[in-house]
C-alpha cells in the first residue's frame, strides 16, 4: 500500500498544474473534458498521497525491522526462492528431448509473434490512440488522462518507458506486449508442469491458446490484453496452491495480491479474473470451515481493492470518478435486454474464444460433455492423469464459468477481448480430453488417432492464421491510404495544416512522432482566427464530420484523404473561411 500510495504521488509530482490543465488538448476532438481543479488542489492531492505513502511506509519499515518481522521476510524470500526451485524442477524432471523441444517450441512461437507483430504499417484504432495520446506523451498523461477511457493505464506506462528509449511505434507498442506474451506463455508452461500435468497437457493447452485467432490478434496489436493474461495466470496458480494448502502461502498470496492490483491496474475488468479467485478460494475454505482463512481472505481482498484504487488516484483526481466508475462500457443493460441477449451472447463468445466465434461453440460443448462424462467416471481416468485432473478441471470450470455469473450481476456484457485470458481454460480442458483419448486407445488405434488429431489441428491452426490475416486486410489497406497520405505531406515543407477529422489527426500525428522524433508540426484540429492554412485534409465524398465547401480540387486524393492546399491570397479570403461553416456548426 504505501509503494502504491509513493507511485502516485510521484505521478502528480512528476508535472506542473499548467500541465495537467494542458492534458485535454492532447486529443480535443472529444467533448469529454477533464476536472476543474486548482493549483492549491492539484498541490494539495500530491500531499496527501505523499503523507499516505509516508503514514504507511512507517509502520512497514518499523514492523519489518523488529525480529519477528526479519523471520517473517526471511521465510517469505526462502518461499518464493522455493517456487523458483520447484518451477525449475518441474522443467528439469523433463526429458531431455522433451526439454529441448519446449524451448525450441517457446523461441519458435516468439518469432511467429515477432513476424506477426512486424506489420507496424497495419497499427489499428485500439492502439494507435494507446501510442499517440499517452504513451507519446507525459507521464502525467499516461497515469491520468481517461478520455473514451482507452488507457490501459499499466500497459500505457510501460509503452511509455520503451518510448523514452526508441520512440518507433513498433518498439513502442508491440514489442513490450511480444515479451509480456512470451513471459506468459512461459509461466503458463510451468505452472502446469508443477501441477503435475504431463507435458503433453502442458505443451499442447499452452500451444492452443498461444494460436488461437484473439491470443494471436492481442500480439500483433498493442495494448494490455496479454499483459492481463499475465497477471491471470499468477491469480490462478496462486489460487490453485493456496487450495491444496502450499507449503509456500506467502508466496502464493504474494502472487495473487502482486498479480491482482496490477491487473486491475492494466484493466479494471481484471476483476472478473479476481472475482472467480477469490470465490473458489472462499468456497474452499467454507467446506473446511477455516474461519481464520476467510478472514485473511477478506482482509488481503480490501488490500488488493484498496492498492489499486490508490494507483488509480491520479486519473480520478484529474480525470474524474464518473468515467472511471460508470463509463459507457460497464453500463448495465434494461434486465429483459440482458437476459434475451445472453444465450447469444454466451454461444458467440465461447465460441470465439474456442476459435470461430459461429461453430466453434460445438466444439465447447463437446468438450464440457467429455470432461464432465469422464469426471463422474473417474476410474476411466489412466492413473497418471487423476491427480492434476482433480486439482485442474475443477478450476478450470469455476475459471471459465463464474465471471458470467458477475456479469450477469452487473447486467454487463464483456467484450471478447477483456476475457481472453478465459481461453486458456477451455484448452487446457481439450488438452486433457485428447491426452486422455491417447492414452486410452488401444496400440492398434494410437497411429489412426494421432494422425486424424494432427489433421484437425492442422486444420484448425490454418482457419485461425488465414482468418486473422483476412481479417487484417482491410485496417492494412486503409492504414496504407493514410500513409500515403503522410508521406506527400512530409515530402513538402512543414505548413500550417488543419485536421479536423480525428482519424486523420491520430495517424498522422502517430507517424510523425513514430518516423520523425521532436519534430514540430504546425497541427490544428479547429480553424483558429486569424490563422493561414496551407493545407486542409478532409474525408473524400463527404464523409465524416468536416465537409469543407472549397471550390477547387484536391491536390491529393486516395480513398481516405483529400488534401487541399491553400495559396495566401486564398487562406486570407473569406470564400475560404467561408468553406468551414459545417465544421464549425458541428463543433457547436
Amino acid at each position: 500500500m504505501a509503494l502504491c500510495a509513493g507511485y502516485a504521488a510521484l505521478m502528480l509530482h512528476s508535472a506542473t498544474w499548467a500541465e495537467a490543465r494542458q492534458l485535454d488538448a492532447i486529443f480535443p476532438f472529444y467533448k469529454w473534458r477533464i476536472r476543474l481543479f486548482s493549483a492549491a488542489e492539484f498541490a494539495q492531492a500530491g500531499q496527501l498521497l505523499t503523507g499516505l505513502a509516508v503514514v504507511l511506509a512507517l509502520p512497514a519499515v518499523i514492523l519489518i525491522a523488529a525480529p519477528a518481522g526479519r523471520a517473517e521476510c526471511h521465510q517469505w524470500g526462502s518461499e518464493l526462492r522455493a517456487v523458483l526451485r520447484g518451477l525449475s524442477s518441474a522443467f528439469r524432471a523433463l526429458p531431455t528431448a522433451q526439454q529441448r523441444g519446449a524451448v525450441l517450441l517457446l523461441l519458435a512461437l516468439t518469432a511467429f509473434r515477432l513476424v506477426a507483430s512486424i506489420p507496424a504499417v497495419t497499427p489499428g484504432y485500439d492502439d494507435v490512440p494507446s501510442y499517440e495520446m499517452f504513451a507519446s506523451k507525459s507521464l502525467l498523461a499516461v497515469s491520468a488522462y481517461y478520455p473514451v477511457p482507452n488507457n490501459h493505464v499499466l500497459s500505457n506506462t510501460i509503452d511509455w518507458v520503451f518510448y523514452q528509449v526508441n520512440p518507433g511505434f513498433w518498439f513502442t507498442m508491440r514489442l513490450p506486449v511480444v515479451l509480456a506474451a512470451t513471459m506468459a506463455t512461459g509461466l503458463l508452461f510451468l505452472g502446469l508442469l508443477w501441477a503435475r500435468a504431463s507435458f503433453r497437457v502442458a505443451w499442447l493447452s499452452t500451444l492452443l491458446f498461444s494460436l488461437a485467432q484473439l491470443s494471436l490478434y492481442h500480439v500483433a496489436v498493442g495494448r494490455g490484453y496479454w499483459l492481463l493474461t499475465l497477471m491471470g495466470v499468477m491469480a490462478f496458480f496462486g489460487s490453485l496452491a493456496l487450495a491444496d494448502g502450499t507449503r509456500q502461502p506467502r508466496a502464493a498470496w504474494t502472487g495473487l495480491v502482486v498479480g491482482g492490483v496490477l491487473g486491475l491496474y492494466t484493466v479494471p475488468t481484471f476483476a472478473l479474473v479476481l472475482g472467480s479467485a477469490f470465490s473458489w478460494l472462499g468456497l474452499g475454505y467454507l467446506r473446511r470451515h477455516d474461519w481464520r482463512a476467510i478472514a485473511w481472505l477478506a482482509v488481503l481482498g480490501t488490500v488488493i481493492a484498496a492498492g489499486s484504487l490508490v494507483l488509480y488516484a491520479p486519473l480520478i483526481f484529474v480525470s474524474g470518478p464518473a468515467i472511471f466508475f460508470s463509463n459507457g462500457f460497464v453500463a448495465p443493460q434494461p434486465l429483459g435486454v440482458f437476459w434475451r441477449g445472453l444465450p447469444a451472447y454466451l454461444w458467440e463468445t465461447e465460441g470465439f474464444l474456442a476459435g470461430q466465434g459461429k461453430v466453434g461453440g460445438l466444439l465447447v460443448l463437446a468438450v464440457l460433455a467429455t470432461v464432465l462424462l469422464l469426471w463422474r467416471r473417474g476410474t476411466q481416468w489412466p492413473t497418471t492423469q487423476r491427480l492434476p485432473l482433480q486439482r485442474l478441471v475443477p478450476a478450470a470450470l469455476w475459471f471459465m464459468a463464474f465471471p458470467y455469473a458477475m456479469m450477469a450481476a452487473q447486467r454487463v456484457f464483456a467484450p471478447s477481448r477483456a476475457v481472453l485470458y478465459k481461453a486458456f481454460f477451455f484448452f487446457l480442458l481439450l488438452a486433457l480430453v485428447v491426452d486422455w483419448l491417447l492414452q486410452a486407445a488401444t496400440k492398434r488405434w494410437q497411429r489412426g488417432l494421432h494422425a486424424a488429431l494432427s489433421l484437425m489441428g492442422i486444420i484448425w491452426l490454418g482457419y485461425e492464421v488465414n482468418s486473422l490475416w483476412r481479417d487484417n486486410q482491410r485496417p492494412r489497406h486503409r492504414n496504407a491510404a493514410l500513409y500515403q497520405a503522410f508521406q506527400w505531406l512530409d515530402q513538402r515543407p512543414k505548413a500550417r495544416t488543419l485536421m479536423p477529422e480525428s482519424t486523420h489527426s491520430l495517424f498522422v500525428r502517430m507517424y510523425l512522432h513514430s518516423e520523425h522524433p521532436g519534430q514540430r508540426w504546425p497541427i490544428d484540429h479547429i480553424p483558429q482566427p486569424g490563422i493561414s492554412y496551407t493545407y486542409v485534409l478532409a474525408f473524400p465524398d463527404l464523409h465524416g464530420w468536416f465537409q469543407p465547401g472549397f471550390t477547387f480540387p484536391p491536390v491529393f486524393h486516395n480513398e481516405l484523404v483529400e488534401i487541399y492546399q491553400l495559396n495566401p491570397a486564398v487562406a486570407d479570403s473569406a470564400s475560404a473561411a467561408g468553406a468551414l461553416p459545417s465544421y464549425w456548426h458541428l463543433m457547436e
